[in-house]
């Protein structure tokens, strides 16, 4: 390893570590998730604690320690002031940093993840604030969740019956949250029978709900907008979402 090693990273966490210093989680364009400390940052003439705020995107010098390695300089690129200004916005980056940070690991390099979290930040940090509802938090935090999840190896099949593979029609249909994906009536009035079958890894959903989950899958984040839903399909979606978050993690 360099001795010092240069890369823009976004700041996931910062805690207190010592007397005056800090532990920052940061996640890396060029080295991946790393647990950092930034010396000095609790005092009150600390030029670098404003660089290393979680949700900045920034410019750091990292320094090679014999346990932990040390943040030499940080140079802010983009604090996403938009996000930080409302409580709204706050919340659902809040959200999605959590579990970014939950389940990246540490020193696996993966630009596409960097990318994708810095690009989410960004359409999320200049939607018009004020059409920034509860719902289009929850819908956005729904786009960034399942393409995260999709980067990590966990995409659900969407098309097809998970167990007989045949294309899934509307009706009555399941979510598999264990194995990630869709389950059809038939089918699961079959795996009822297996002693392997638990209600916890089932959820019902609605031929709404599928179609919005394809769409969030095959399309970027910008073209949420587009999306005009009902309140009760962005509920049953965040619900689905989070649940699948909790088996994935």
């Amino acid at each position: 390893m360099d001795e010092s090693r240069h890369t823009s990273a976004i700041i996931l966490n910062r805690s207190a570590y010592r007397e005056s210093d800090s532990l920052v989680t940061v996640y890396t364009k060029n080295f991946g998730k790393m647990s950092l400390i930034a010396r000095g940052t609790k005092k009150i003439q600390s030029k670098l604690a404003g660089h290393l705020e979680p949700l900045n995107l920034a410019d750091i010098l990292i320094i090679k320690g014999k346990g932990f390695g040390y943040i030499g300089s940080a140079l802010t690129t983009n604090s996403f002031l938009n996000i930080k200004n409302n409580l709204n916005k706050l919340y659902f980056a809040g959200r999605a940093l959590y579990w970014f940070n939950r389940l990246t690991k540490d020193d696996q390099v993966d630009e596409r993840l960097f990318l994708l979290l810095s690009r989410w930040l960004e359409v999320v940090d200049d939607y018009l604030t004020e059409e920034f509802t509860k719902e289009t938090g929850e819908l956005y935090f729904t786009f960034f969740t399942f393409k995260f999840l999709g980067e990590l190896g966990y995409l659900p099949e969407v098309q097809e019956c998970l167990v007989c593979r045949e294309k899934i029609k509307s009706g009555k249909n399941y979510f598999n949250l264990k194995n990630g994906g869709l389950v059809c009536e038939k089918c699961f009035e079959k795996e009822k029978l297996s002693q392997d079958y638990s209600t916890a890894e089932m959820l019902t959903i609605s031929d709404n709900c599928i179609k919005l989950l394809r769409f969030i899958l095959e399309n970027k984040f910008d073209t949420a907008k587009k999306l005009k839903l009902d309140k009760k399909v962005i509920k049953e979606q965040s619900v689905l979402t989070i649940s699948y978050l909790n088996f994935r993690s």
